[in-house]
């Protein structure tokens, strides 16, 4: 049976499925498992921002090669002038000099598209962080090493728990 066959189950798809471990406990905390569930979400949206943003950044490297082939063609018409008169090969310059303009242009278009859209995706990456303290310990972690020398997140309560902790029992940091 193919994925869109009509005679296809959806009784198991994502949207069909209750959320029956996420729902708190008595004691008004979230299950273990859906923890989990929800950090592997959060690191796929993460993902998800990181590849647009290679994708971006790609695209300006590659206007950026656009917009530097002009500069190159011209720079070689200039060091080579002395060899011919303009006003003769003029039907040779002008349709080189329209094709320069032209992806002059387009490169500079590619550049800002890239440069917004990078600039969005990094905005949209810092609200993701700031929203989810999973994340900001994860990327903590990551940005020190002499922290976390293997750049993975610490297993068992995050930063944010320690500090909470530490606030409740006085400010003072207990030694583990």
């Amino acid at each position: 049976m193919s994925f869109f066959s009509p005679n296809r189950s959806i009784s198991r798809s994502p949207l069909n499925v209750a959320n029956e471990e996420e729902t708190p406990t008595p004691h008004g905390e979230i299950s273990p498992k859906a923890q989990a569930r929800h950090e592997s979400r959060l690191i796929n949206e993460i993902s998800l921002i990181l590849a647009e943003k290679r994708t971006a950044l790609s695209v300006l490297r590659t206007g950026l090669a656009v917009l530097v082939l002009p500069l190159s063609v011209v720079s070689l018409l200039v060091a080579v002038s002395r060899y011919y008169d303009p006003s003769q090969v003029f039907y040779l310059l002008a349709p080189l000099l329209g094709l320069s303009i032209f992806l002059t242009i387009f490169g500079l278009y590619l550049v800002f598209r890239a440069w917004r859209r990078t600039m969005a995706l990094d905005r949209l990456s810092l609200a993701l962080k700031k929203q989810n303290p999973y994340l900001l310990d994860l990327t903590e972690c990551l940005s020190d090493p002499k922290e976390n020398p293997l750049g993975s997140p610490p297993r068992g309560e995050t930063k944010l728990k320690d500090k909470a902790k530490n606030s409740d029992s006085g400010g003072s940091p207990s030694p583990h």
